[in-house]
């Protein structure tokens, strides 16, 4: 336990600053440097997605469907920076499933075909989880006053994910939910999470009022649904793991497991945030 909170300090530590830097301190050309850790970060974990189906024995290609999954955050940066159209994206995303659902066709043997509908499946999943969603984070560098609104949206599941933890681990012995997909998950954390997005929110919107329009019903609106969706999120990566009798994604981050145990509380967040601010700029 001691390890393991140790652990959780040292990456906080180490990945708070980094965060700062690069959103604030190197915010040239939409926050380039940033999307290429969004663009690395979608490799990584589609590999590590790549590498449940095969701890099932699903046939999924090892490098190819990872390597294309990539290209959605580098289409979405494309976009904000004026060099392709807005809706080329979704022509892409398009390209993608067409290509995917045609490898199934030319299938020499007759017994081969058994596979189709897994490999299909698994490649699908590969290309969305988690590249589609962070290409969603890569988007709000398009926006004016990108920084403040990417510090925003990542403060809000850090916060959660944080508070989450230690109540969890302080408070929630008696109020552990035992879910299948994650037994140590407690009510006192999840309420303790949920709150402090709101309340991370009602900060943002009282030192940067512009953000949110001034209004408080945005903010405390906005500070719910993530705090929801960031629970979900991770969640739904544990189930996943759980569905491949893995207990980390991988072994990339001390304290933390692998690229997606880390990001899964962004993923599903990243989306709704980025249209909430689509809708109230217009």
């Amino acid at each position: 336990m001691k390890s393991a909170i140790k652990n959780r300090i040292v990456t906080v530590a180490v990945t708070l600053p980094l965060l700062f830097i690069l959103v604030f301190l190197l915010p040239h050309f939409n926050h380039l440097v940033l999307n290429i850790l969004a663009i690395q970060a979608s490799l990584l974990g589609a590999l590590e997605v790549a590498g449940f189906f095969r701890k099932q024995g699903v046939p999924v290609s090892r490098w190819l469907f990872p390597l294309l999954s990539v290209t959605l955050p580098i289409v979405a940066y494309l976009e904000i920076t004026g060099i392709v159209q807005p809706a080329f994206s979704s022509f892409w995303l398009m390209a993608l499933f067409i290509l995917i659902l045609i490898r199934g066709v030319p299938v020499k043997k007759e017994k081969d075909l058994a596979n189709v509908l897994q490999l299909t499946s698994s490649s699908l999943l590969i290309i969305i989880y988690p590249a589609l969603f962070i290409s969603y984070i890569v988007r709000l560098t398009g926006f004016e006053n990108s920084s403040i609104i990417v510090i925003f949206f990542l403060s809000l599941p850090i916060a959660n994910d944080i508070m989450a933890y230690l109540a969890g681990m302080l408070l929630g012995g008696s109020t552990r939910l035992k879910l299948p997909v994650s037994p140590n998950k407690s009510m006192v954390g999840f309420i303790a999470g949920f709150l402090t997005s709101i309340c991370v929110a009602l900060l943002f919107n009282y030192f940067f009022p512009a953000l949110l329009l001034g209004k408080t019903s945005y903010a405390v609106l906005l500070g719910a649904v993530i705090g929801l969706l960031t629970i979900i999120g991770d969640l739904a990566e544990s189930a996943l793991k759980r569905s491949a009798g893995v207990k980390d994604s991988g072994k990339l981050i001390p304290g933390r497991g692998g690229l997606l145990d880390s990001v899964d509380s962004w993923l599903l967040s990243a989306p709704v945030f980025y249209y909430f601010f689509k809708m109230i700029y217009g």
